[in-house]
């Protein structure tokens, strides 16, 4: 009887043990270069207030060649094999839309120096913080001894795309010829880092290879961006200890507008708000810039500052607007943007109309006459007398609010609690206890 019961309990005990579920843990999915890449990009988007972009696996597809190319052959070029250029490689890869592209790469370049050579590049950070495009892609190949990276970005179709051009790169962006590794330069014995410069060789890359602000390196050096490098240079990466920076140059005042600009990105990359820089140069937040334009970024020293213009209220809708962008340029969201213009989500916008972008002034509350008192007569006497019957009777009139029916509430399931990791030690424990006090039993019993 002990040794059926022995048997009896200890199945009992691995039924329990089994029957509670494991709890599994996740793997963790290690992030290769390229959607590293990405992560970071929508990283800097985010902090502009912009939506991340959305994985496009063709515009990957079309990334991935032309950094495959790239490593392929040492060069950093948009353009690709047979010709292609950024637009007909995302077309032949199956994106129907629009696309441009950002390169970047350099001798152990990892994805976060990547970046950071994009912000110093005003075109490649338009492309970055772009409200044009929403899909994007990124291509990763190793050759040379260097990291290459490709981001496309595209935008459909049906998105407004009058006027649409693909951004361009800069002067000295594209590099035709094998470029040299850039070798981080050792300290001398005054503490100071100078760095032969190599062919190919940009500021860009050899900042973000020393992981220095590109600032920092135009300023030890008495340059600027319009500056140019040969192979053989000798650039200031650290200064010897205690000696002192050169003074600051004055920073400019005005900006030359280049192909792709907008007012948005302009004002981004010099810091400022999109009101700032409309107030700057006495603009209105639709007025059309035009490459070659100046547009003012600061005042000088003892400059009076221009008049106050009228707040703007209203917003023309032009080709393309949408609602989240608009709510976006004037930093409202989508719900204000259309409560103040008595629209919902499913509103169709017109080009030309004017859409508030301030709340709409209140409509003024209008005060009823007064009615006109009759005089006193000499005497009133309350009675409690009927009218006559001759006079019509005041009917009663009453308001019922109908209450809806609430739906009955149904039954609440009853919730069902996983055991836990206490749970399992506490069954453990029965089982052993259990299996012990049977097992002394059975010694007994032998004796």
């Amino acid at each position: 009887m002990i040794r059926k019961c022995f048997w009896g309990i200890l199945f009992v005990f691995i039924f329990l043990l089994l029957g509670v579920p494991a709890k599994t843990i996740p793997a963790t999915a290690q992030s290769d270069p390229g959607t590293e890449i990405l992560r970071l990009v929508n990283q800097v988007r985010t902090g502009y207030g912009l939506a991340p972009f959305t994985w496009d696996a063709t515009l990957a597809a079309a990334a991935q060649n032309q950094a495959s190319y790239m490593a392929a052959n040492n060069i950093y070029s948009h353009t690709g094999a047979g010709g292609s250029s950024p637009q007909s490689r995302a077309n032949a890869a199956g994106y129907p839309g629009y696309a441009t592209e950002n390169i970047v790469g350099g001798t152990d370049l990892t994805p976060s120096q990547g970046i950071v050579w994009w912000q110093n590049s005003h075109t490649h950070f338009n492309t970055m913080i772009s409200q044009r495009y929403i899909h994007a892609g990124v291509g990763f190949a190793q050759g040379h001894d260097q990291n290459f990276y490709a981001l496309v970005v595209g935008a459909p179709p049906d998105q407004e795309n009058a006027g649409f051009v693909t951004q361009p790169s800069l002067p000295g962006d594209e590099i035709l010829a094998p470029v040299a590794p850039i070798q981080l330069a050792q300290a001398s014995e005054d503490g100071s880092i100078i760095h032969t410069v190599g062919q190919g060789h940009s500021f860009w890359a050899i900042a973000a290879r020393y992981e220095i602000p590109l600032g920092q390196l135009y300023l030890y050096n008495n340059l600027t961006a319009e500056s140019v490098i040969n192979p053989g240079d000798k650039l200031i990466i650290r200064l010897a200890e205690g000696q002192l920076p050169p003074p600051t140059p004055t920073p400019p005042a005005s900006y030359i507008v280049g192909q792709g600009d907008s007012l948005w990105t302009i004002a981004a990359w010099y810091k400022l708000s999109l009101e700032e820089l409309l107030w700057l140069n006495a603009m209105q937040e639709d007025s059309l810039l035009s490459p070659g334009d100046e547009v003012r970024i600061r005042l000088l020293p003892g400059e009076e500052p221009p008049p106050t213009s009228t707040p703007q209220t209203n917003h023309n809708i032009r080709e393309g607007d949408t609602a989240w962008g608009i709510a976006l340029e004037y930093g409202l969201s989508v719900d204000q943007l259309l409560a103040f213009n008595d629209m919902t989500a499913n509103s169709v916008l017109t080009i030309g109309e004017n859409l508030l972008i301030v709340p709409p002034s209140p409509t003024p509350t209008v005060t009823p006459p007064a009615s006109a008192t009759l005089p006193p007569t000499a005497t009133a006497v309350a009675t409690n007398t009927l009218p006559p019957t001759d006079q019509p009777t005041a009917q009663a009139v009453s308001l019922v609010v109908q209450t809806p029916t609430s739906a009955p509430t149904p039954e609440a399931e009853p919730t069902r609690v996983q055991p836990g990791l206490s749970t399992i030690i506490a069954i453990i424990g029965a089982g052993l206890l259990a299996f012990g006090a049977i097992a002394i039993l059975l010694v007994r019993q032998q004796r």
